[in-house]
């Protein structure tokens, strides 16, 4: 066989392979977030022995690291971690629903969505309809990937919990969907509002989150920038 023909079967074979191996690649469950003592992030609040932290997830090496793709970029999803530690001997509650995304005059911008993943699983059965009609293992590999990372971002949400036991640390995701990051450019706040279970106190915690998006903003135009002929 001519050297030449045997390049071209390798071409064949193996580019569609790299394909496929960089496709699974992420298949499978993602590496948790690895939690800090609470009092290391630079968010760190502590009122009436209830300590919380935020960490937006503007990076895209972490995004990618931690939920297979920079959904921020991809799909307009801001994964916040919230980290709530209980420093007291009685029960708190933090409802999803009580934490907020507010502006400078403390209007609501959003609440964080219900159905965070419902971006990539669109995607995914478009996917789906294109591998109906057309055929082909390629589509059914980008079809597994848009389930896992769906399947990622569900997992590590933050979901409703009683915290019973002082020192006991509880954490998790909500997303907000964000077009225009310059929404956030001007004292936008994250709020939480956690319940002392007891007493039905509430306390309200705010977060700054403009000086964290800045440099994020910042890079966006330049690569835009970069972009224009």
């Amino acid at each position: 066989m001519k050297p030449k023909n045997i390049i071209i079967i390798l071409k064949i074979v193996l580019i569609p392979l790299i394909l496929y191996s960089a496709l699974i690649g992420c298949a499978g469950s993602l590496p948790e977030v690895e939690v800090q003592h609470i009092s290391k992030y630079k968010t760190f609040q502590n009122q009436n022995g209830i300590s919380i932290a935020i960490d937006p997830f503007f990076e895209g090496n972490r995004l990618n690291k931690f939920f297979g793709t920079n959904v921020l970029s991809d799909y307009d999803i801001l994964p916040v971690h919230i980290i709530i530690e209980n420093n007291i001997d009685q029960p708190i509650l933090i409802l999803r629903e009580d934490i907020l995304l507010l502006n400078a005059n403390k209007e609501i911008i959003q609440k964080p969505s219900t159905n965070p993943a419902e971006p990539v699983e669109k995607r995914k059965r478009a996917m789906e309809t294109t591998r109906a009609v057309t055929g082909g293992w390629l589509w059914g590999s980008l079809a597994m990937r848009y389930a896992n990372i769906a399947m990622n971002i569900r997992t590590k949400s933050f979901y409703e919990k009683i915290i019973n036991n002082k020192g006991e640390l509880h954490h998790g995701f909500v997303y907000f969907t964000i077009k225009d990051l310059a929404i956030l450019d001007n004292n936008a706040k994250v709020q939480v509002m956690a319940k002392n279970i007891n007493t039905d106190a509430i306390t309200t915690f705010e977060f700054d989150v403009d000086m964290t998006i800045k440099g994020e903003i910042k890079r966006r135009k330049m690569e835009e920038n970069k972009n224009k002929p």
